[in-house]
């Protein structure tokens, strides 16, 4: 689910649900004017594309490094991402975050760049498995800061890598081995700069269902602010 929030007067939020490439994505676009709705709806679409594309090797039995074919398909997006920039001057400097999740029975890859999110909920426990390319979360990992101060920083949405700003991009890329009852939530930072993890937790545990759990989720962000778009999208492992 999606929303654009109370402040906002369009969405530049995308994602895509592939049910059958066993993927999933959520991105958040950045530009003026139309920009950025432009580039997170390119990263979600030239992703799925790459998928597909490499989808006759993936079905044919060879073995395939899942994490490296996360890692291309980001990356190819990218750079696709930024030509479409250089060439139109009204989508020069367009940029977008992504996390993209592949999920099946014998693993979940993560890939990000930005600061979208992943939590992995298990086990009534939450774990954020992805981190922020912000300035100032760099400042944490240089004990700079400390993440409590991090989370009030006024510069806190300044990021240090976008998908589209450069021809190349480092894609960061983890794995999980699912269990059974294992709940995923991708989500922009339009959710989680106003929850907090224990508070997604919370929701989701005490939503009748996922597709409850999402509009709670969003309902919530909304009563807390709701300065941007707000993009959360839930997937189970279920028995």
């Amino acid at each position: 689910m999606s929303d654009v929030g109370c402040v906002r007067a369009s969405n530049e939020d995308s994602f895509g649900l592939f049910h059958n490439l066993d993927l999933f994505v959520v991105a958040d676009g950045m530009g003026g004017h139309a920009a950025g709705e432009v580039a997170s709806k390119m990263v979600v679409d030239q992703i799925e594309s790459y998928f597909r594309k490499t989808a006759e090797i993936a079905s044919s039995g060879e073995p395939q490094d899942n994490k490296e074919r996360l890692s291309k398909a980001i990356s190819y997006a990218n750079l696709q991402i930024f030509k479409t920039g250089n060439s139109d001057p009204k989508l020069n400097g367009m940029g977008t975050t992504v996390v993209a999740l592949l999920a099946n029975q014998e693993e979940s890859i993560v890939g990000f760049v930005g600061d979208s999110r992943l939590y992995l909920l298990r086990n009534d426990t939450i774990e954020q498995l992805t981190h922020d390319h912000s300035m100032v979360n760099d400042y944490v990992k240089k004990g700079l800061l400390t993440p409590e101060a991090a989370e009030h920083h006024p510069q806190k949405h300044v990021l240090s890598r976008a998908i589209g700003t450069g021809p190349e991009v480092a894609v960061e890329v983890c794995s999980r081995t699912p269990q059974i009852g294992d709940t995923y939530l991708l989500c922009s930072d339009g959710l989680s700069n106003k929850l907090s993890s224990a508070d997604m937790c919370q929701i989701v545990e005490e939503s009748e269902d996922l597709d409850a759990a999402s509009k709670n989720l969003i309902q919530k962000a909304i009563q807390a602010g709701g300065e941007d778009n707000i993009t959360v999208l839930l997937l189970s492992y279920v028995a």
